[in-house]
C-alpha cells in the first residue's frame, strides 16, 4: 500500500514539473509587457510594445484610434489582442516580426495578414451554411463553382477557428423521421363488440361529444373505438408491435387481414409518398373511334410530411387516399374512394389511427375431414361450407419514429 502511494505521488510531481517547463517555455516565446496607456494612440501603443520587447511590430495606413489599458507582466500576443480588439485590427507573425492591419480585402496587406482554407461540409451545403452563419463571414468566403459541399475562408487566423467553431455547430446530420404503415382491414362487428380481444375496447357508440384522447389519458387504456361524429372510429394510443401482435390473433380468427405493413424514410419537413394497391386496365370502345386503354389504380394512396417539434413530438401533415372497386365489368369500373387531408400531433413512437372506410365482406369458407372429405358422394357427409356476409373497416395506422440523419441512423 505504501509502494502504491510513494508511485503515485511521483507520478504527479512529474506531470507538475512537466507543465512547469511547458508554461516556462510558453512564457519564454512571449514577451511580457508592464506599461500604462490612459487614451494613448494605437500607433503609439504598438511602438511602446516594440520598445519593450525588442520586436518589430509593422502597421499600415488603416490602424488609428486611441487605447486605454493597464498591463502587468502580459504576454505580447495577449497584449497585442487587448489593443487592437476594438478596432477590428488582427496581426500576422511574418518571421521575428507583426504585421498589424485591418483584414479589408482592398487592403494591400490583406494577403499577408490572412491566410486561406478549404473545407468540406459533410451534411449540408456550402450555400444553405452561407446563409445560415453571420453576414459578417460572407466578405472573408467563396463558394466552389463545381462542388457545393467545398468552400474557401480567406482570413486572419482567428476568424478561420471562430468560422470553423460556428459551422461545425450547423454540419450536422439531419433527423430523419421512419414512417411505420400498417394497412389491415378489421371486422366491423368485432370492433363494436364490447369485451373483444382487441386490448380491451371501449364502446362508446352513440356518443359523439366523447374526447377519446382524453379517455386514453384517464383510463390508461390501449385502444378507443366508438362513433365520433357519425363516423366509426378506432384510436390507438400503443406501440406499433403490440397493435400488429394483436391483428395478426384476429387474422388467425379470420376477423382481420393485414394488407400492407410499409416503412418509408423522410427527412424533416420533407414530403414522402406511399401507395400500396393495384392497377387495373380497361379497353374503353366510345362509338366508332378506337378503342383506348385507360388505367385505374386502388389501394391506398399516401402523402405524409412530417415536423419535428422536440426531441419526442412531432406535427405529421397526412394526406390519405383510400379506394377500392365496387363493380368490374368489360369496359367499367366503379371504384369508391375516401379522401382526407388532416394536420395531427404525435409523440415519437405513438401509433395512431389515420383514416378507414367500411367494405362490403363476402366469406366463403370450406371445411373438411382429412381423407375422408375426398371421397366421392360420401364427401358430402364429411365436409361443409360456411358463407357469411358482413361488413369490414379498411384502417391506417400510422407510427412516425424520429431516428439520426446519415447512412448508418438508426431509431431513438
Amino acid at each position: 500500500m505504501k509502494k502504491i502511494f510513494i508511485l503515485t505521488v511521483l507520478v504527479i510531481l512529474i506531470t507538475c514539473s512537466f507543465n512547469f517547463i511547458t508554461f516556462a517555455e510558453d512564457t519564454e516565446e512571449q514577451p511580457l509587457v508592464s506599461t500604462v496607456f490612459f487614451e494613448t494612440d494605437i500607433r503609439e501603443a504598438l511602438n511602446e510594445l516594440a520598445m519593450q520587447t525588442g520586436v518589430n511590430i509593422i502597421y499600415d495606413d488603416t490602424v488609428y484610434g486611441t487605447v486605454t489599458l493597464d498591463l502587468v507582466d502580459v504576454p505580447l500576443e495577449q497584449a497585442l489582442d487587448m489593443i487592437l480588439i476594438s478596432g477590428g485590427y488582427t496581426y500576422q507573425k511574418i518571421d521575428d516580426y507583426y504585421l498589424v492591419g485591418f483584414p479589408d480585402a482592398d487592403s494591400p496587406t490583406f494577403q499577408h495578414l490572412t491566410e486561406t482554407k478549404t473545407i468540406e461540409l459533410n451534411y449540408i451545403s456550402a450555400s444553405l451554411a452561407q446563409e445560415l452563419l453571420p453576414n459578417y463571414y460572407t466578405q472573408f468566403t467563396r463558394i466552389s463553382g463545381e462542388r457545393d459541399n467545398l468552400l474557401t475562408i480567406t482570413a486572419p487566423k482567428g476568424i478561420i477557428e471562430s468560422y470553423k467553431t460556428d459551422l461545425k455547430k450547423i454540419d450536422n446530420p439531419e433527423k430523419q423521421i421512419l414512417i411505420e404503415v400498417l394497412v389491415t382491414e378489421v371486422s366491423t362487428e368485432v370492433l363494436k363488440e364490447s369485451g373483444s380481444e382487441l386490448l380491451q375496447l371501449f364502446t362508446g357508440e352513440g356518443n359523439t361529444d366523447l374526447d377519446y384522447y382524453d379517455y386514453l389519458a384517464e383510463n390508461d387504456e390501449d385502444f378507443f373505438v366508438g362513433l365520433i361524429d357519425d363516423a366509426l372510429t378506432l384510436a390507438a394510443e400503443s406501440s406499433h408491435s403490440k397493435l400488429l401482435t394483436v391483428l395478426k390473433a384476429l387474422e388467425e380468427e379470420e376477423q382481420a387481414e393485414i394488407t400492407a405493413n410499409p416503412r418509408i424514410r423522410v427527412t424533416d419537413r420533407e414530403t414522402a409518398e406511399l401507395f400500396v394497391g393495384e392497377e387495373r386496365t380497361i379497353i374503353l370502345e366510345p362509338g366508332e373511334e378506337d378503342p383506348t386503354l385507360e388505367t385505374v389504380d386502388v389501394g391506398i394512396a399516401l402523402e405524409v410530411t412530417p415536423e419535428i417539434l422536440s426531441k419526442d413530438e412531432l406535427r405529421l401533415q397526412f394526406t390519405p387516399d383510400i379506394s377500392h372497386f365496387t363493380h368490374e365489368s368489360r369496359d367499367q369500373l366503379k371504384v369508391k374512394k375516401s379522401e382526407l387531408d388532416t394536420s395531427v400531433y404525435a409523440k415519437e413512437g405513438e401509433t395512431l389511427n389515420l383514416a378507414s372506410m367500411t367494405l362490403d365482406e363476402d366469406v366463403r369458407h370450406g371445411t373438411q375431414i382429412p381423407l375422408l372429405g375426398d371421397i366421392p358422394l360420401l364427401r358430402w357427409f364429411f365436409s361443409g361450407r360456411t358463407e357469411r356476409k358482413g361488413e369490414r373497416e379498411l384502417m391506417i395506422f400510422i407510427t412516425p419514429r424520429i431516428v439520426e440523419g446519415g447512412e448508418d441512423a438508426v431509431g431513438k
